[in-house]
């Protein structure tokens, strides 16, 4: 165990006061990301049949995100907005995670998208990916 700053790190962990466990940002990116890519792929076709709506900016376009996760996962997303007082400060809490989580599918669904263009350059749908951070920031839910 190193220490940066006089705070102990080991990894990816940090430790609080309270000697209680929680995990970095990127590990919970990581984590819920491996979650969601299932074998049936479900988040890289929802991620390919929204991709035209995200990219003109529909305003009732959201990235749904099912509450599927594992145990463990979600005893760590609970861990880290254990101080929100409110729904609203769980959501922005929550969405860096998310809006990262959802480039990551899109890194995935990248060659389903680009092989099925008609009429388009495939340059600017690449450059559209590349920028879909932007885009679907505050733009998922659960369901």
């Amino acid at each position: 165990m190193t220490t940066i700053d006089n705070k102990s790190h080991s990894d990816n962990k940090d430790y609080d006061n309270g000697n209680v466990k929680y995990w970095s940002h990127a590990y919970l990116v990581d984590n819920i990301f491996n979650n969601m890519m299932s074998p049936d792929n479900n988040y890289v076709i929802q991620a390919k049949t929204k991709f035209h709506y995200f990219r003109i900016k529909s305003p009732v376009t959201f990235f749904d995100i099912y509450n599927d996760f594992k145990v463990d996962t979600k005893q760590d997303l609970q861990l880290y907005v254990r101080d929100c007082n409110s729904q609203e400060q769980v959501y922005h809490k929550l969405d860096g995670i998310f809006t990262e989580v959802i480039a990551l599918i899109y890194r995935q669904a990248r060659p389903l998208i680009l092989s099925t263009l008609e009429y388009e350059d495939p340059v600017w749908v690449e450059r559209s990916i590349n920028e879909i951070r932007s885009t679907v920031s505050y733009r998922w839910r659960f369901v």
